[in-house]
Protein backbone atom coordinates (compact mmCIF):
# COMPACT_ATOMS: atom_id res chain seq x y z
CA UNK A 1 0.00 0.00 0.00
CA UNK A 2 2.81 2.33 1.04
CA UNK A 3 5.03 1.58 -2.19
CA UNK A 4 1.90 2.12 -4.67
CA UNK A 5 0.88 5.51 -2.40
CA UNK A 6 4.99 6.26 -3.09
CA UNK A 7 4.63 5.39 -6.90
CA UNK A 8 1.47 7.18 -7.36
CA UNK A 9 2.96 10.05 -5.24
CA UNK A 10 6.37 10.22 -7.56
CA UNK A 11 4.07 10.42 -10.77
CA UNK A 12 1.91 13.23 -9.64
CA UNK A 13 5.09 14.97 -9.10
CA UNK A 14 6.46 13.71 -12.67
CA UNK A 15 3.20 15.18 -14.42
CA UNK A 16 3.43 18.35 -12.12
CA UNK A 17 7.17 18.82 -12.74
CA UNK A 18 6.61 18.16 -16.85
CA UNK A 19 3.79 20.18 -17.04
CA UNK A 20 5.94 23.60 -15.02
CA UNK A 21 8.72 22.96 -17.89
CA UNK A 22 5.93 22.96 -20.10
CA UNK A 23 4.42 26.21 -19.17
CA UNK A 24 7.82 27.84 -18.45
CA UNK A 25 8.89 27.34 -22.44
CA UNK A 26 5.94 28.66 -23.57
CA UNK A 27 4.07 30.61 -21.26
CA UNK A 28 0.81 30.95 -19.52
CA UNK A 29 -0.64 32.14 -22.57
CA UNK A 30 0.60 29.53 -24.69
CA UNK A 31 -0.52 26.76 -22.33
CA UNK A 32 -4.15 28.36 -21.91
CA UNK A 33 -4.13 28.11 -25.95
CA UNK A 34 -3.12 24.33 -26.31
CA UNK A 35 -5.39 23.65 -23.10
CA UNK A 36 -8.90 25.67 -24.41
CA UNK A 37 -7.90 23.87 -28.13
CA UNK A 38 -7.65 20.94 -26.32
CA UNK A 39 -11.28 21.53 -24.60
CA UNK A 40 -12.76 22.45 -27.81
CA UNK A 41 -11.66 19.41 -29.86
CA UNK A 42 -12.67 17.24 -26.64
CA UNK A 43 -16.15 18.78 -26.66
CA UNK A 44 -16.51 17.90 -30.33
CA UNK A 45 -15.66 14.27 -30.14
CA UNK A 46 -17.75 13.61 -26.88
CA UNK A 47 -14.29 12.75 -25.45
CA UNK A 48 -15.13 13.52 -21.46
CA UNK A 49 -11.04 12.12 -20.83
CA UNK A 50 -9.91 15.05 -23.28
CA UNK A 51 -12.16 17.62 -21.41
CA UNK A 52 -10.53 16.40 -17.93
CA UNK A 53 -7.26 16.75 -19.14
CA UNK A 54 -7.84 20.50 -20.22
CA UNK A 55 -9.12 21.21 -16.87
CA UNK A 56 -6.05 19.48 -15.36
CA UNK A 57 -3.87 21.47 -18.29
CA UNK A 58 -6.19 24.71 -17.15
CA UNK A 59 -6.47 24.79 -12.78
CA UNK A 60 -2.84 25.73 -12.49
CA UNK A 61 -3.43 29.22 -14.48
CA UNK A 62 -6.02 30.27 -12.43
CA UNK A 63 -2.50 31.92 -9.79
CA UNK A 64 -1.21 32.90 -13.39
CA UNK A 65 -2.09 36.78 -13.23
CA UNK A 66 -1.63 37.54 -16.81
CA UNK A 67 -4.45 34.97 -17.60
CA UNK A 68 -6.16 34.03 -14.51
CA UNK A 69 -9.75 35.47 -15.81
CA UNK A 70 -9.47 33.05 -19.09
CA UNK A 71 -8.52 29.95 -16.98
CA UNK A 72 -11.80 31.01 -14.93
CA UNK A 73 -13.56 31.35 -18.11
CA UNK A 74 -11.89 28.21 -20.27
CA UNK A 75 -12.15 26.05 -17.01
CA UNK A 76 -16.07 27.21 -16.86
CA UNK A 77 -16.83 26.38 -20.58
CA UNK A 78 -14.72 23.06 -20.12
CA UNK A 79 -16.84 22.14 -16.75
CA UNK A 80 -20.24 23.30 -18.97
CA UNK A 81 -19.47 21.24 -22.15
CA UNK A 82 -18.33 18.32 -19.51
CA UNK A 83 -21.63 18.49 -18.03
CA UNK A 84 -23.49 18.42 -21.24
CA UNK A 85 -21.70 15.12 -22.23
CA UNK A 86 -22.61 13.49 -18.96
CA UNK A 87 -26.00 14.40 -19.29
CA UNK A 88 -25.81 12.27 -22.63
CA UNK A 89 -24.48 9.34 -20.58
CA UNK A 90 -27.21 9.74 -18.29
CA UNK A 91 -25.24 10.74 -15.13
CA UNK A 92 -27.13 13.30 -13.59
CA UNK A 93 -25.19 13.95 -10.62
CA UNK A 94 -22.04 13.62 -12.64
CA UNK A 95 -23.75 16.84 -14.46
CA UNK A 96 -24.64 18.95 -11.96
CA UNK A 97 -21.50 18.82 -9.96
CA UNK A 98 -19.71 19.40 -13.23
CA UNK A 99 -22.59 22.15 -13.65
CA UNK A 100 -21.75 23.83 -10.07
CA UNK A 101 -18.02 23.76 -10.66
CA UNK A 102 -18.90 25.89 -14.07
CA UNK A 103 -20.52 28.32 -12.56
CA UNK A 104 -17.75 28.45 -9.73
CA UNK A 105 -15.65 29.87 -12.05
CA UNK A 106 -17.40 31.72 -14.40
CA UNK A 107 -18.24 33.80 -11.20
CA UNK A 108 -14.81 33.78 -10.35
CA UNK A 109 -13.81 35.22 -14.24
CA UNK A 110 -16.42 37.45 -14.25
CA UNK A 111 -15.52 39.10 -10.89
CA UNK A 112 -12.00 40.53 -12.56
CA UNK A 113 -13.92 41.50 -16.55
CA UNK A 114 -17.26 42.46 -15.27
CA UNK A 115 -17.45 44.54 -18.19
CA UNK A 116 -16.92 42.18 -20.91
CA UNK A 117 -20.49 40.04 -22.23
CA UNK A 118 -18.35 36.82 -22.74
CA UNK A 119 -17.96 36.54 -18.98
CA UNK A 120 -21.92 36.71 -18.44
CA UNK A 121 -22.65 34.58 -21.30
CA UNK A 122 -20.45 31.93 -20.08
CA UNK A 123 -22.14 32.24 -16.56
CA UNK A 124 -25.54 32.33 -17.98
CA UNK A 125 -25.03 28.91 -19.72
CA UNK A 126 -22.78 27.42 -16.89
CA UNK A 127 -26.73 28.27 -14.87
CA UNK A 128 -28.83 26.96 -17.12
CA UNK A 129 -27.14 23.70 -16.16
CA UNK A 130 -27.50 23.83 -12.94
CA UNK A 131 -30.89 25.39 -12.94
CA UNK A 132 -32.72 22.10 -15.92
CA UNK A 133 -30.65 19.77 -13.27
CA UNK A 134 -31.45 20.95 -10.12
CA UNK A 135 -34.73 22.14 -9.80
CA UNK A 136 -34.61 23.22 -5.83
CA UNK A 137 -32.25 25.52 -7.06
CA UNK A 138 -34.52 26.76 -10.22
CA UNK A 139 -35.73 30.61 -8.69
CA UNK A 140 -32.53 31.23 -7.19
CA UNK A 141 -30.44 30.00 -10.45
CA UNK A 142 -33.24 32.32 -12.54
CA UNK A 143 -32.43 35.54 -11.14
CA UNK A 144 -28.93 35.33 -11.24
CA UNK A 145 -29.32 33.89 -15.06
CA UNK A 146 -31.97 36.90 -16.37
CA UNK A 147 -29.51 39.52 -14.84
CA UNK A 148 -26.43 37.87 -16.64
CA UNK A 149 -28.46 37.57 -19.51
CA UNK A 150 -29.41 41.12 -19.72
CA UNK A 151 -25.83 42.37 -19.03
CA UNK A 152 -24.28 40.24 -22.01
CA UNK A 153 -27.15 41.85 -24.13
CA UNK A 154 -26.21 45.20 -22.99
CA UNK A 155 -22.45 44.62 -23.48
CA UNK A 156 -22.64 42.94 -26.50
CA UNK A 157 -25.40 43.40 -28.65
CA UNK A 158 -23.17 41.65 -31.85
CA UNK A 159 -21.38 39.68 -30.28
CA UNK A 160 -22.15 35.79 -31.43
CA UNK A 161 -22.17 33.94 -28.54
CA UNK A 162 -24.08 36.48 -26.77
CA UNK A 163 -26.74 36.27 -29.53
CA UNK A 164 -26.57 32.25 -29.32
CA UNK A 165 -27.05 32.37 -25.84
CA UNK A 166 -30.22 34.71 -26.16
CA UNK A 167 -31.41 32.28 -28.83
CA UNK A 168 -31.80 29.26 -26.91
CA UNK A 169 -33.07 30.98 -24.28
CA UNK A 170 -36.10 32.20 -26.30
CA UNK A 171 -36.45 29.00 -28.61
CA UNK A 172 -36.71 26.68 -24.80
CA UNK A 173 -38.40 29.15 -22.49
CA UNK A 174 -42.31 28.15 -22.43
CA UNK A 175 -44.43 30.84 -24.02
CA UNK A 176 -46.06 32.23 -20.06
CA UNK A 177 -41.70 33.21 -19.65
CA UNK A 178 -41.23 34.97 -23.43
CA UNK A 179 -40.39 31.96 -25.13
CA UNK A 180 -41.54 31.14 -29.09
CA UNK A 181 -39.56 28.66 -30.99
CA UNK A 182 -40.51 30.79 -34.32
CA UNK A 183 -38.96 33.77 -32.18
CA UNK A 184 -36.11 31.35 -30.88
CA UNK A 185 -35.21 30.05 -34.45
CA UNK A 186 -35.21 33.30 -36.20
CA UNK A 187 -32.40 34.87 -33.14
CA UNK A 188 -30.51 31.86 -34.08
CA UNK A 189 -30.46 32.85 -37.77
CA UNK A 190 -28.93 36.28 -36.29
CA UNK A 191 -26.37 34.37 -34.32
CA UNK A 192 -25.54 32.69 -38.06
CA UNK A 193 -24.91 36.26 -39.22
CA UNK A 194 -22.91 36.55 -36.68
CA UNK A 195 -20.81 34.06 -36.70
CA UNK A 196 -20.65 33.86 -39.85
CA UNK A 197 -19.12 37.72 -40.15
CA UNK A 198 -16.51 36.92 -37.01
CA UNK A 199 -14.95 34.02 -39.25
CA UNK A 200 -13.80 36.45 -41.84
CA UNK A 201 -12.13 38.89 -39.25
CA UNK A 202 -8.91 38.43 -37.07
CA UNK A 203 -9.43 37.86 -33.53
CA UNK A 204 -7.92 41.29 -31.60
CA UNK A 205 -6.50 39.14 -28.58
CA UNK A 206 -5.62 35.20 -29.46
CA UNK A 207 -7.17 34.11 -25.91
CA UNK A 208 -10.00 35.92 -26.39
CA UNK A 209 -13.14 33.39 -26.87
CA UNK A 210 -13.66 31.99 -30.58
CA UNK A 211 -16.11 29.11 -29.97
CA UNK A 212 -19.31 28.41 -31.98
CA UNK A 213 -19.17 28.65 -35.06
CA UNK A 214 -19.70 24.77 -36.35
CA UNK A 215 -21.73 24.37 -32.63
CA UNK A 216 -24.43 26.42 -34.05
CA UNK A 217 -25.24 25.01 -37.21
CA UNK A 218 -24.52 21.61 -35.49
CA UNK A 219 -27.02 22.66 -32.88
CA UNK A 220 -29.62 24.44 -35.00
CA UNK A 221 -30.01 21.16 -37.00
CA UNK A 222 -31.86 19.72 -33.83
CA UNK A 223 -33.86 22.63 -33.03
CA UNK A 224 -34.65 22.38 -37.12
CA UNK A 225 -36.17 18.71 -36.19
CA UNK A 226 -37.51 20.00 -33.04
CA UNK A 227 -40.49 22.22 -35.02
CA UNK A 228 -44.05 21.68 -35.58
CA UNK A 229 -43.74 20.10 -38.30
CA UNK A 230 -40.17 19.22 -38.60
CA UNK A 231 -37.95 20.96 -40.95
CA UNK A 232 -35.82 18.12 -42.31
CA UNK A 233 -34.10 19.81 -45.02
CA UNK A 234 -32.98 22.83 -43.35
CA UNK A 235 -32.25 20.34 -40.53
CA UNK A 236 -29.98 18.36 -43.08
CA UNK A 237 -28.74 21.81 -44.80
CA UNK A 238 -27.54 22.94 -41.12
CA UNK A 239 -25.50 19.40 -40.33
CA UNK A 240 -23.66 18.99 -43.47
CA UNK A 241 -22.57 22.89 -43.23
CA UNK A 242 -21.20 21.67 -39.37
CA UNK A 243 -19.59 18.59 -40.38
CA UNK A 244 -18.17 20.52 -43.12
CA UNK A 245 -16.48 22.70 -40.06
CA UNK A 246 -16.01 19.49 -38.38
CA UNK A 247 -16.13 16.15 -39.37
CA UNK A 248 -15.69 14.45 -35.38
CA UNK A 249 -18.96 16.75 -34.86
CA UNK A 250 -20.17 13.61 -32.44
CA UNK A 251 -23.32 15.18 -31.17
CA UNK A 252 -24.95 15.68 -35.49
CA UNK A 253 -23.38 12.28 -36.25
CA UNK A 254 -24.76 10.51 -33.46
CA UNK A 255 -28.18 12.46 -32.85
CA UNK A 256 -28.99 14.28 -35.62
CA UNK A 257 -28.27 12.33 -38.92
CA UNK A 258 -30.11 9.00 -37.39
CA UNK A 259 -33.36 11.28 -37.76
CA UNK A 260 -32.70 12.38 -41.21
CA UNK A 261 -32.66 9.05 -42.56
CA UNK A 262 -35.99 8.00 -41.01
Amino acid sequence: MGAAAGRGDTGARGHRSAASARAAAVGPRGVLIEARNLAYDANYRNDQAGLRSAIEALQPLVDAAEVAPYAHYYLSWTYWALAGSQVQDKDTSGALESGKRAVEHARAGLAARAADPEFHTVLVNALVVVGFLDGSQFKTVMAELSAARKKALELGPDNPRVALMDAGAIFNSPPEAGGSRERGLARWQEALQLFDAEAKTKAADPIAPSWGHALAYGWVSGLYLRMTPPQKENARTAAETALRMRPDFWWVRAQVLPQLRE
